[in-house]
């Protein structure tokens, strides 16, 4: 039986907008590639790609990138207003200067039986959303009345209809379009223009999300503001530089000043920021990019007792602070006079200001995408000294807005930690150390030790069996350390549903109980044997016999291919169930559950 990568985003979608509102997708990674397959990015191919009934092209001779647009309308746009959007960012993607890869628009989609151009509606678009009869044609399809995404406020989707895991491309993708949500007023054609901006992000690279600034203009949940900024002048100075890729769509506060013209963030990621660009052009680089800017790697460990544990799924920000400070003084403004806005609605980026260069010239990555489990790098920074930080990331980015290869997000006892020399980070930012970064040049070794973890020695015990069914759980008190082994010939009552029709079945179960609310981290290692070793978090209200990987009682999972699982959840005062699951093979473990301090 084949594992399901459930750390695979395929499939995007946008939910409808309404303060913080989710552009949802449904893969893995922050700031960089959406795809990771085998540890490595799934990209458009630099050579022609063809095949269908209209032996069509996605990828021409030359290596750019086509698509092809509805012939209908767009709610209450024309069809010549909506290619012209769809054209705009495109053409924003093939003009970033640092990325050599190039978008072109093909011409009109065409109907796969008659080769006329057509107006794709809920009645055909079956015919072009196939990945069993593609038709080679990367549709852009226009949904007029919102028929096709359906109910529910969802503003389109994008996923990939073909790829190639043995060369690691895409063959063709898709993106679809609500326009209802223009006529029912529910959001202005700017705003619209900036969420496509961002879809057509994970399509063009295809990019994951990614978080930065955004997390702050929001003032969303785990994020902290700075010292001498209120929430509505927060998102006044750190709005306009919302990372494109940022996940959620924002509201203006009361009291923003920004408000009264932009209501909200949607206006201000119609433009690429640098995060964006440089996540572009760390797939396709020109030989410029790679000479005129530098690079930070380290890596985010654990550390227990004697051991460190490398921790993926945790956001590692940079930012230049040679120019000006991080934060920006209280009284900085984004825009020195009124911002200029264009045809489009879209006001232009801030301008260049020392006083907010630590907003602009910032880029993200998060640990163990690429590079290795617990490993960052975070590249294509223009020469200058960093602020090198860890940040909480918001525990609503998970799912479809999900940031990194985590099925939820990792609570951080602190929510922000500075570099502060070699293993050693401070909590707070007027204490860190700068990070030296030269052009063409990688920064090595910048790393953190997450703080905030209890030192109480944990209780060391072994696995007592049998423990395959939810009433006879092994009962473990917190700190511990277990020992214990599984195999997938073992009994096992309770089973989990995955995507691809398969059941995983769970092997060991225990028992823990909260005293209050907490973060609680839970690491599987292998001991010996061999095998895949998956790791599961249950309410003490999951099925005694069957469940799902969209069950709400599984809280979080850990399931890569390899023994070696860890979960990190914020748990509420109350009694859960921790369930081991032996893939493949068999493997004796090591499972420790620890809290913060």
């Amino acid at each position: 039986m084949k594992k399901y990568f459930w750390n695979l985003r395929w499939i995007l979608s946008l939910l409808g907008m309404t303060a913080s509102a989710a552009l949802v997708c449904s893969s893995v990674k922050a700031g960089g590639p959406l795809v990771v397959l085998n540890g490595q990015a799934l990209r458009w191919p630099r050579s022609e790609v063809r095949g269908g009934p209209l032996n069509s092209q996605t990828v021409d001779a030359s290596g750019r990138v086509l698509y092809r647009v509805d012939s209908g309308p767009l709610g209450t746009l024309t069809n010549k207003q909506a290619s012209a959007l769809v054209d705009r960012i495109f053409n924003l993607y093939t003009s970033i200067p640092t990325a050599d890869i190039h978008f072109a628009n093909g011409g009109p989609i065409l109907d796969p039986a008659t080769g006329d151009p057509v107006d794709v509606t809920s009645t055909n678009a079956g015919k072009f959303l196939s990945s069993r009869n593609p038709t080679f044609q990367n549709p852009i399809i226009f949904d007029s009345d919102g028929s096709i995404t359906g109910k529910g406020g969802v503003l389109g989707f994008f996923g990939f209809l073909q790829s190639d895991e043995t060369t690691k491309s895409i063959q063709e993708g898709f993106v679809v379009l609500n326009g209802k949500v223009l006529t029912t007023n529910s959001l202005s054609t700017p705003s619209f223009l900036g969420v496509f901006t961002h879809e057509f992000g994970h399509f063009a690279g295809p990019l994951d999300h990614e978080q930065s600034n955004g997390n702050i203009a929001a003032s969303d949940p785990g994020s902290i503001l700075p010292v001498g900024f209120n929430v509505a002048q927060a998102f006044d100075l750190y709005a306009p530089f919302t990372e494109t890729l940022y996940p959620f769509i924002f509201d203006a506060p009361t009291g923003s000043q920004l408000g009264n013209q932009f209501h909200d963030s949607g206006f201000f990621i119609g433009t690429l920021d640098m995060d964006t660009q440089n996540a572009l052009s760390n797939l396709y680089p020109t030989p410029d990019y790679l000479a005129s800017r530098g690079s930070i790697q380290g890596n985010v460990v654990l550390k227990l007792g004697d051991s460190e544990i490398p921790i993926s799924g945790i956001n590692v920000v940079a930012r230049r602070i040679d120019q000006g400070p991080y934060p920006p003084l209280p009284g900085t403004v984004a825009f020195l006079t009124g911002p200029a806005i264009d045809g489009d609605g879209i006001p232009d980026s801030p301008p260049a200001q020392s006083a907010t260069d630590s907003l602009a010239t910032v880029s993200s990555a998060v640990t163990g995408v690429d590079f290795g489990n617990g490993t960052y790098r975070i590249r294509g920074l223009p020469p200058g000294q960093y602020l090198v930080e860890i940040q909480q990331i918001d525990p609503r980015a998970i799912r479809g807005s999900g940031i990194g290869p985590l099925s939820t997000q990792f609570p951080l006892p602190v929510k922000e930690e500075f570099f502060n020399g070699p293993r050693n980070s401070s909590n707070s930012v007027s204490v860190f150390m700068p990070v030296t970064v030269s052009a063409g040049e990688m920064t090595d070794s910048i790393d953190f030790v997450i703080n905030g973890i209890s030192n109480i020695t944990p209780v060391l015990v072994n696995e007592r069996e049998p423990n395959e069914k939810t009433k006879k759980a092994q009962k473990l008190d917190i700190p511990v350390e277990l020992t214990g082994a599984a195999s997938s010939t073992d009994d096992a009552l309770l089973k989990i549903s995955l995507p691809d029709g398969s059941s995983d079945p769970i092997e060991d179960l225990y028992r823990i109980t909260v005293d209050q609310s907490r973060p609680v981290f839970v690491i599987l290692e292998p001991i010996s044997g061999s095998g895949d070793l998956d790791l599961y978090l249950f309410t003490s209200d999951v099925n005694k016999k069957r469940t799902s990987l969209d069950d709400p009682n599984l809280l979080s999972f850990s399931a890569g291919p390899t023994a070696n699982e860890l979960i990190g959840f914020q748990l509420e005062a109350g009694t859960y169930f921790i369930g081991v699951s032996a893939f493949s093979g068999s493997v004796s473990y090591k499972l420790r559950i620890i809290t913060a301090q």
